[in-house]
């Protein structure tokens, strides 16, 4: 018997060969790999399965493939869209089941297919992760597989120690059916403030009920990014780009490490009249759905001693914007309001500056040594440049909200990043 887990596959007229085409992927060790991390029993590939994948990546039904090279018992297969594959539902419920004997795993050209025997009388009595690796930029990539008739799915919670605090991030979750009455239970992590943000190159510890745990980590930030400047925009060239570069090398070393990993998904332009983009004649820095996220340098302000200080306060924004969430400010706000000059409302034409601002001006004044107000939202330096550090080492992790991740397709790089992180024949 198949189980075919998803819908949409068209049956076609013909069968293919047994054996995998030569411009065929063979991701199969990939997928027992991942098996591997989370302690799943060992199981090798058979012509049966092969055969079985092999027919669904051509949109045929793979029963009768499976039988006529040997296969006994049940086939579940399916096929999903190649990047990400194994951070989809119906991939994870097949290649975590504890209850598969034989597996295989192919790509052909944009599709990935997978193909399993599975003998449902293999034990199967407690949740398994499905995956010990997550992907910040793939939906999907956390997930629980629950045994059949495990009844209520208990309360699940991801954790992590973090510069002293220990944070617990909320989940969402959504459930898919897996083979024989398995769930596939996949979660969202997602903060209080700013939506779902997990740190890349991070380790966190999932909690099921009261008595399992797991230890998951994510994937490092691809070198693509990491190795990659500011993205020239408009006008971004010559002694501009060379007094902004000079801005950024001065910065203080942990500052200029976070600089280095996120440059390279902010694009840059200059504008000798910058009011019609930013509000006012000055810098300014965020995001774009269209553009990702950017930084608009007033020309003036790279001439001056204030102007750096704006244009170091831009950088902050891009700092938090990308790797801050609301244990961050918990924190920061605990070390801003320990110094005298903390006020709980820094006036701002009748309302209180925004925290973001407050962080924007502290990243500035421990970027330039400034001293005294240098902005329009009234605080004065609030930490020393050894607190600050200190509170950016614990807090800051590269973890841009899903929907404004450049590792999601995402900013100026989405086309490099899509290449560099989907096309590789061995990765899954």
């Amino acid at each position: 018997m198949s189980v075919l887990l998803g819908s949409g596959l068209v049956t076609l007229s013909f069968l293919l060969a047994s054996a995998a085409p030569a411009a065929d992927g063979d991701l199969t060790a990939a997928a027992l790999e991942a098996r591997n991390a989370v302690g799943l029993p060992a199981v090798e590939t058979s012509p049966a399965v092969l055969a079985a994948a092999n027919v669904v990546l051509g949109g045929g039904d793979p029963d009768g493939a499976f039988t006529a090279n040997g296969g006994t018992g049940d086939v579940v297969a399916a096929k999903v869209p190649a990047g990400g594959a194994l951070s989809t539902a119906k991939m994870k419920a097949i290649v975590f089941d504890p209850r598969v004997t034989a597996i295989a795993v192919l790509r052909r050209d944009r599709s990935v297919a997978v193909a399993a025997a599975v003998d449902p009388a293999q034990p199967f009595g407690a949740p398994v992760l499905a995956g010990a690796v997550i992907d910040p930029g793939v939906a999907g990539s956390l997930a629980v597989l629950f045994p059949p008739a495990a009844g209520t799915i208990p309360q699940i919670t991801l954790q992590r120690n973090r510069g002293g605090q220990s944070i617990t991030i909320e989940l969402a979750a959504t459930a898919a059916p897996g083979y024989e009455g398995a769930i596939l239970v996949g979660l969202t992590p997602r903060d209080r403030f700013t939506g779902p943000q997990i740190g890349y190159s991070t380790t966190y510890t999932l909690k099921v009920g009261t008595n399992r745990s797991y230890t998951v980590r994510t994937r490092p930030i691809p070198a693509l990014l990491a190795s990659n400047a500011f993205m020239p925009g408009p006008d971004f060239a010559g002694i501009d780009r060379r007094r902004f570069l000079k801005v950024v090398d001065s910065l203080p070393p942990r500052a200029r490490t976070i600089v280095k990993v996120i440059g390279g998904a902010v694009t840059v332009r200059v504008l000798a009249n910058s009011a019609p983009v930013c509000g006012a004649p000055t810098s300014c820095a965020g995001f774009d759905p269209s553009y990702g996220y950017f930084m608009i340098l007033n020309r003036a302000q790279l001439n001056s001693r204030l102007g750096r200080f704006v244009i170091t306060h831009e950088i902050g924004h891009l700092v938090d914007f990308i790797g801050l969430d609301a244990f961050s400010y918990d924190d920061l706000r605990k070390l801003f309001s320990a110094s005298p000059k903390w006020k709980n409302c820094f006036p701002l034409r009748g309302q209180c500056s925004p925290f973001i601002e407050v962080f924007a001006d502290q990243f500035g004044f421990y970027s330039t040594n400034a001293r005294g107000v240098q902005s329009g939202y009234g605080d004065d330096r609030l930490a020393t440049a050894s607190a600050f550090a200190k509170a950016l080492q614990a807090q800051w992790s590269f973890r841009p909200p899903h929907n404004r991740n450049p590792l999601a397709g995402f900013g100026p790089f989405a086309k490099s990043f899509e290449e560099a992180l989907h096309s590789s024949e061995d990765a899954l």
